[in-house]
């Protein structure tokens, strides 16, 4: 499976230098955990809720995303596999993978996504499992 196959909407994004009040707004009407980023189209950043919360708890309400963001996010092409995608998750210590197509930002893929994909699969096998189990046992 390609990482492009997890995609499920596109990437909710901020400016550098809006303040943590915007990305944790646009965060809370998107319902997501994280937030890209970006300077003139192009990924700078990824700000999560954990990011947040944190700034909050240290009393900078005021700062701007690229005060607390994490600079340089991890990419990876839309058309590498899942497994490629875990790897370098795994490698930069990090749950959430920006996904490119060329130069263009086209989607996030999160350990959750990925998760919830591998219970699908791990679904659908073990129903075949026990149909033919069931099979069996008839005979």
């Amino acid at each position: 499976m390609l990482v492009q196959d997890l995609i499920t909407r596109a990437p909710v994004v901020v400016r550098p230098g809006a303040p943590l009040s915007t990305a944790a707004t646009r965060m809370r009407d998107a319902a997501v955990g994280s937030i890209v980023v970006v300077e003139e189209r192009e990924p700078v950043g990824v700000l999560t809720d954990r990011d947040v919360a944190l700034a909050l708890g240290e009393g900078l309400e005021e700062a701007a995303v690229r005060d607390i963001m994490t600079p340089h996010p991890i990419c990876i092409d839309a058309k590498a596999d899942m497994e490629m995608c875990l790897e370098r998750m795994e490698e930069f210590g990090v749950r959430r993978m920006l996904i490119m197509e060329g130069e263009a930002l086209v989607g996030v893929v999160s350990l959750d996504d990925i998760l919830i994909h591998l219970g699908y699969l791990m679904s659908k096998a073990s129903s075949l499992i026990r149909s033919e189990i069931g099979v069996r046992l008839m005979l």
